[in-house]
């Protein structure tokens, strides 16, 4: 009986010990009120939409709406093609599909993924146009200025516009092609050196020397090289790498031609791309390229009204700025060295078909990436 009063006794103390430590609590949480004016609120987890294009790690894993027939028909389409690269696919603001087909590297059986790099090519003429784009809002030029200010000698310089370079309607070319030379730097000298007049201005030809003489008049008016005004510009915002970058990174891909590697000699040596120095010598990812695209047309990056400018068109031709204007949607393209990427988006970013591959294709895999853009964009 004693044992028992003196269990019940503990028992009946542990219990009032409690009890005033929850009536402590609870003053404690009053004064908090108190003192704030506002009742604390408990806290609750935000779980992130995974199929959301405003988290940038929802880019880099693989991404399927099952649920979606849409999604299932286009997978099965870029299936029986045979793709092999990457594909990210936007409907509606979400990510539709987040994908890859086909091996990185075919000796050692790495996979592509959804982060791995490719060849930008022709694409990276819009990153140079965006630069030139911001020496236009810094007032340090504008779309009209003459290109005799920065080059006399070129042919017609007094004639030819910025906005016609951009447009590739300046009808100036080359004369030969440089090879072996020690940077990129001299690369861009020596386009500057050797331009031609060889179509009449105002006429549309794509020739790159149009962009090695942008890059030209970036080097005049910022005093930096090409890669250092990369830099400055986008920093780490985007992979843009720099073929030493990519060779260098675990997510490269060797590019193919009938089951053939087709840049083991680039692999060796970097420098073999510094002549395609503002043209096409940078590697990205899909997700890198449609962030890119969606802060660009979302006047992030330049306000729109330099974005319209920037994409305006010269005597009706689309191609404006590293990209073909059509009425609802852009397109940009490239090729070299195997790698093809393509791009279709919206004017708005809400809808696009961002296709990087790394083994060519008879038939453009720029035709399958249409395709499926109609399909989305409705």
């Amino acid at each position: 009986m004693k044992n028992f009063f003196v269990k019940t006794s503990l028992f009946l103390l542990a219990f009032f010990v409690v009890l005033l430590f929850c009536f402590l609590q609870s003053e404690e949480q009053n004064k908090s009120v108190h003192k704030s004016g506002q009742p604390l609120r408990p806290y609750h987890f935000h779980k992130i939409d995974q199929f959301s294009v405003k988290y940038k790690e929802n880019f880099d894993t693989n991404k399927f709406q099952r649920k979606s027939s849409l999604a299932r028909t286009i997978k099965q389409e870029i299936k029986d093609s045979n793709f092999s690269g990457s594909i990210l696919i936007i409907h509606k603001n979400k990510i539709l599909l987040n994908t890859a087909y086909g091996y990185a590297d075919k000796n050692t059986k790495i996979l592509n993924t959804p982060k791995s790099f490719y060849g930008m090519a022709s694409i990276e003429k819009g990153l140079t146009a965006l630069l030139i784009m911001k020496q236009i809002q810094a007032g340090k030029i504008t779309l009209q200025t003459k290109l005799d200010l920065f080059y006399p000698k070129i042919p017609n310089a007094k004639k030819i516009t910025i906005h016609n370079l951009l447009t590739m309607t300046s009808g100036l070319s080359s004369k030969g092609n440089p090879i072996n030379l020690k940077d990129g730097n001299a690369y861009i000298d020596w386009y500057t050196d050797h331009a031609i007049q060889k179509y009449p201005i105002g006429s549309w030809h794509y020739d790159a020397t149009n962009f090695k003489i942008l890059a030209g008049i970036l080097k005049i008016l910022t005093k930096k090289s090409y890669a250092t005004n990369l830099k400055t510009e986008f920093g780490n915002k985007f992979n843009f790498l720099s073929p030493g970058e990519f060779v260098a990174s675990k997510n490269h891909t060797y590019s193919y031609k009938n089951n053939l590697t087709t840049e083991a000699s680039f692999s060796k040596d970097p420098s073999y791309l510094q002549r395609e120095v503002a043209t096409g010598n940078l590697f990205t990812t899909t997700g890198s390229l449609y962030l890119y695209f969606r802060q660009v047309l979302n006047g992030k990056l330049i306000p729109k009204k330099l974005v319209e400018e920037m994409y305006s068109k010269v005597n009706g031709f689309a191609y404006a700025s590293g990209a073909y204007n059509y009425p609802r949607y852009y397109k940009a393209h490239g090729y070299i060295l195997s790698y093809e990427p393509s791009i279709f988006i919206n004017k708005n970013a809400t809808n696009a078909v961002i296709m990087l591959s790394n083994v060519s294709n008879k038939v453009p895999w720029e035709k399958l990436a249409e395709k499926i853009f109609q399909k989305i964009n409705i």
